[in-house]
């Protein structure tokens, strides 16, 4: 009944006989012991107890209709105003439009950036592995670069990497703090992770199409980067992972400039 969601509840455990398991009743913190009322129907032995959400996920019953339509126009709009590659006026636009979404969520529920993934509780531990994912990834691009004659640094290229992981934000709160949490209220998905992983990165490479190799990279980066927003839920790390391995991805293995691309 929706008008109990206000009363205070507390735990107390009732036992019917020596040999029976003890059920769980629910009652007023303000009613004495005695008073308190058992429910017509209370889980038995081996009863399934009630499913704990991970730490993070939104409170709602349900999927964020209204987020996840946002989420397909901005795809939409990904796919035809970037077909032929990134395009500044796309990434700000979606950055100013998203950034407005998310303050307005964020005055209706005061724990709402915590649940997305914008948190500092744990910045040092889910900083680590997207590290070391780092480093190697970075490493063997250099390698695939050195050998296929691509390996260069032009000076403009610090500056990307100080402004891809922007991009890079915004790309997986939309992947992660939006999608992949939803993903998780569908009920046919719930507890199923691993589909969850590879449905949420198979979208994400689809959108970086029509070029196979960065579908397949996008791919694969996501992968990666779900199972991680999984352990600590914290988007900034993966932020800066997509930027930098993004940045160099295009320069190294798709020989792309994207400064040039962009700025001329």
């Amino acid at each position: 009944m929706a008008f109990l969601a206000s009363v205070p509840l507390t735990a107390a455990a009732c036992y019917d006989g020596a040999d029976e398991a003890p059920t769980i009743v629910k009652r007023r913190a303000d009613i004495p012991p005695d008073q308190a009322v058992v429910p017509a129907h209370t889980p038995g032995p081996g009863a399934a107890l009630p499913e704990q959400r991970p730490p993070g996920l939104p409170s709602a019953a349900g999927p964020d209709w209204i987020a996840l339509a946002a989420v397909i126009v901005t795809a939409a709009l990904h796919l035809t105003l970037q077909a032929r590659g990134p395009n500044l006026a796309f990434m700000v636009g979606t950055g100013v439009f998203w950034a407005a979404l998310v303050a307005v969520r964020a005055l209706r529920c005061k724990d709402a950036f915590r649940q997305w993934g914008f948190r500092a509780d744990n910045l040092v531990q889910a900083a680590v592995v997207p590290a070391l994912v780092l480093a190697v990834t970075a490493a063997a691009m250099a390698l695939y670069a050195h050998l296929h004659g691509t390996l260069r640094f032009p000076p403009h290229a610090a500056l990307l990497l100080l402004l891809y992981p922007v991009w890079g934000l915004i790309q997986q709160f939309l992947a992660l703090g939006i999608v992949v949490n939803n993903l998780e209220l569908v009920p046919v998905l719930r507890g199923h992770r691993v589909g969850i992983v590879f449905i949420g990165a198979a979208l994400f490479g689809i959108l970086h199409g029509p070029d196979p190799g960065l579908v397949g990279g996008s791919f694969v980066l996501e992968v990666v980067c779900i199972p991680l927003y999984f352990r600590c839920r914290n988007l900034w790390p993966l932020a800066v992972l997509h930027g930098w391995v993004g940045a160099l991805f295009y320069l190294w293995v798709l020989d792309r400039d994207l400064w040039v691309e962009n700025f001329g």
